[in-house]
């Protein structure tokens, strides 16, 4: 193994093993968001679409914290854009920490509601709705002791449990979903 090789690894596992530094407190934000749906049986292909949303959360030291999220994204296709609304809770527990920055596996569930004029290639008012559960990982970069600069990548699966349109059963309409966020938080409690 090559000195280069060996000091990566060696700073890689300190990473890892440092605890972070503590940091409790309570914040709130804003993001612009990208998003995807893709339905499993579906012809539809529905365009990565943007957005925006906001969030709050509670970080309890170094290691848990909760966020409370919502994005609202326009996804085109062919057959008109579709509305994507999703509402998150998760849990987050930190995984790495080098100086101002900060890592974070998250998971939770996420209700998620679509509206879309066209759906399996048929034309007509489809809804759907639903809980599933949610998984990703989340970064800040602290600017100062109040303010961070937040990123996430997230993926929604399962199917969604209700549809407003009498020709689709729930249980068939199976879709998975994926986010990619970047916006700021301010600590209003707390901080690093």
């Amino acid at each position: 193994m090559t000195r280069t090789s060996m000091t990566v690894a060696t700073v890689a596992l300190m990473a890892l093993v440092l605890p972070l530094r503590a940091q409790t407190g309570l914040y709130v934000g804003a993001q612009v968001t990208g998003a995807s749906l893709t339905y499993k049986d579906a012809a539809d292909k529905l365009d990565f679409g943007s957005g925006f949303g906001v969030h709050a959360g509670l970080t309890l030291g170094s290691t848990f914290g909760v966020l409370v999220n919502y994005d609202k994204n326009t996804l085109g296709s062919s057959g008109g854009n579709t509305d994507l609304g999703q509402w998150d809770v998760l849990g987050r527990l930190g995984f790495m920490g080098i100086g101002p920055v900060k890592t974070y596996l998250t998971g939770g569930m996420t209700g998620r509601a679509t509206q879309s004029p066209s759906y399996g290639g048929r034309v007509g008012d489809y809804k759907f709705s639903g809980m599933n559960p949610t998984g990703g990982a989340a970064a800040q970069v602290f600017i100062t002791s109040k303010l961070a600069l937040d990123g996430s990548v997230l993926w929604t699966f399962g199917k969604f449990s209700d549809t407003r349109n009498g020709s689709l059963n729930p249980g068939r309409v199976s879709a998975t979903g994926s986010r990619v966020s970047l916006g700021a938080s301010w600590y209003l409690l707390g901080g690093k």
